[in-house]
């Protein structure tokens, strides 16, 4: 399709000109291009499989771009420690509709202003956010239009109707390339885990209210939360000492120290997995983002605990509500997990 393959084309042309001129990026980037996505994410979902070793060791992050353009206004999901980053990155590119404002500023004005998760089943980030716990980000301009998989969904609609001037085209490919450099150039991994804290409080308070005056406890996942949220503010003093002291400090004299913090910071997502994966669904071994039983494109929060909830409701027996109780406990203790692998606890 030209709304994502045109923007992709454009970014490698960049990051050749970057490179011809001596630039060389502290991390690889790898350009990707997918087959069978509509064929159940054929393609992303393989090639994940077949280098599972290498992405769960090595990936900072993985960039989406599936319908990157659609229409106008901005549509942006990402896992939350990369909101921050996303942000700072739109309020650098020009609205292509509106010279005066930044794709921040467009952003903020649409209708999509807050930032989705990428718990749905619908896209390339699947596989990667998932089944692996890998960062990512999805990123479009418009969200959604009337010829989308129809015959009419071409690059003739698309050059007539849907971006004339490939203005919108070139936006996205700037945003994608400023999120792309920022994540392989800077020393320090550009994540703020201080949204991730406040989506697990809101997941909770949601399934509160889903089990109230039924027979499952919460503590084991408020206490975990807190356990996060704790973890959360010890990474936030390191990352402001290191700003505080850019230039001299422990961390100029010891790079094993940076590694180590770059390290939590990139392996703190992969502790929200479990390989034995959802009840009933194994693939899906995030215990935070994942699909819906009912409906795969549908985003959850705590996804395992929907699932049993939904089933407890409709059956109402003693061992149906045990399952919820179990649930709860297995996201506790993935999100305690999070917590020793940020605040390094485990190293």
């Amino acid at each position: 399709q030209t709304a994502e393959r045109q923007p992709c084309l454009r970014l490698a042309q960049r990051l050749s000109k970057l490179q011809n001129k001596g630039w060389r990026p502290r991390r690889t980037i790898i350009l990707c291009n997918w087959d069978a996505e509509e064929y159940g994410l054929i393609g992303s979902t393989e090639w994940v499989e077949e280098n599972r070793a290498m992405l769960t060791s090595r990936t900072v992050a993985y960039l989406n771009v599936d319908v990157g353009v659609s229409g106008s206004g901005v549509d942006a999901s990402a896992t939350p420690q990369l909101d921050e980053l996303l942000k700072q990155a739109s309020k650098k590119v020009q609205n292509p509709d509106n010279g005066t404002e930044s794709l921040y500023d467009l952003w903020m004005a649409s209708d999509s202003s807050l930032i989705g998760r990428l718990g749905g089943g619908g896209s390339d980030y699947s596989a990667f956010v998932q089944h692996i716990g890998i960062p990512s980000v999805d990123m479009a301009i418009g969200s959604g239009y009337a010829v989308y998989h129809s015959l009419y969904d071409d690059f003739t609609w698309m050059e007539k109707y849907g971006d004339p001037m490939f203005r919108r085209h070139v936006a996205v490919a700037s945003i994608w390339g400023l999120v792309a450099l920022r994540l392989s150039d800077e020393e320090i991994l550009p994540f703020n885990y201080s949204s991730y804290a406040t989506e697990l409080e809101n997941g909770a308070v949601d399934i509160n209210k889903r089990v109230l005056g039924m027979p499952v406890s919460l503590s084991p996942l408020h206490r975990s939360i807190k356990q996060f949220n704790r973890a959360v503010l010890k990474v936030d003093s390191e990352l402001q000492a290191l700003q505080t002291w850019k230039f001299w400090s422990p961390w100029r004299n010891n790079p094993l120290r940076v590694r180590d913090l770059n390290d939590r910071l990139m392996m703190t997502e992969r502790a929200f997995t479990e390989w034995e994966g959802l009840s009933g669904r194994p693939w899906y071994k995030h215990m935070i983002y994942g699909p819906s039983l009912y409906n795969d494109y549908g985003a959850e929060v705590y996804p395992g605990a929907d699932d049993a909830i939904q089933t407890a409701k409709k059956t109402n027996t003693s061992e149906s509500w045990q399952s919820v109780q179990h649930e709860i406990h297995r996201i506790a203790r993935v999100i305690s997990q999070a917590a020793l692998v940020l605040s390094g606890g485990l190293t």
